[in-house]
């Protein structure tokens, strides 16, 4: 008997899965003592905060998706939502369609906008040089060269606050959406028997 397939392809939970099992790690790694300058959960907690932010991307296009399929939702465009560039264009365009507020100068919002930057240091990285400098003190002199770029250095930020913070935002905001929207995409699978 041939059988009618359709499938949708959804991994947006993989990912905040795997950015909770990379925290988590990275949480018991920082127990033990430094070798170094960095945690020793750092490498863990950078993938966890990447995937965390990965997560979002991910969530947002499966919901985007999800509503050009819902009659609740008719008047939102998802090839829009595709063609838009950068990642707060198609965020209006989706939190719009769910009803959600956006300000960026605080709460969630202002979590993911940060989010995002850090992402940005990682992905785009921007070196930096200081040049030959006479110094006295080499403790605090280094520290107050460095200072007018420590916001192009992602390392400052991953640590076990801001990765859980990451990680919790993530939930957070998967949560709302989820919770406004009424959608929850997964990957799915159906058969039909046609005859």
């Amino acid at each position: 008997m041939p059988h009618e397939y359709t499938a949708q392809n959804h991994d947006w939970d993989l990912t905040l899965h795997a950015a909770g099992e990379l925290v988590r790690a990275g949480l018991t790694m920082d127990k033990k003592p430094r070798t170094g300058s960095l945690s020793m959960g750092f490498s863990f907690f950078t993938g966890g905060m990447v995937l965390a932010f990965a997560a979002i991307e991910s969530f947002s296009a499966s919901v985007a998706f999800a509503m050009q399929s819902d009659e609740r939702f008719a008047g939102f465009d998802f090839q829009k939502y595709r063609s838009k560039r950068t990642f707060w264009d198609k965020m209006e365009l989706l939190m719009s369609a769910a009803g959600i507020e956006i300000d960026k100068s605080q709460g969630l919002f202002r979590d993911i906008g940060q989010m995002q930057q850090w992402r940005n240091l990682v992905t785009h990285s921007s070196p930096y040089e200081i040049g030959p400098t006479e110094i006295r003190d080499t403790v605090k002199a280094p520290v107050r060269l460095h200072r007018k770029n420590m916001h192009l250095d992602y390392a400052r930020k991953t640590d076990p606050e801001n990765a859980v913070r990451f990680y919790n935002t993530a939930v957070a905001y998967t949560t709302l959406v989820k919770e406004r929207t009424g959608l929850e995409p997964y990957a799915s699978v159906t058969y039909k028997g046609v005859e």
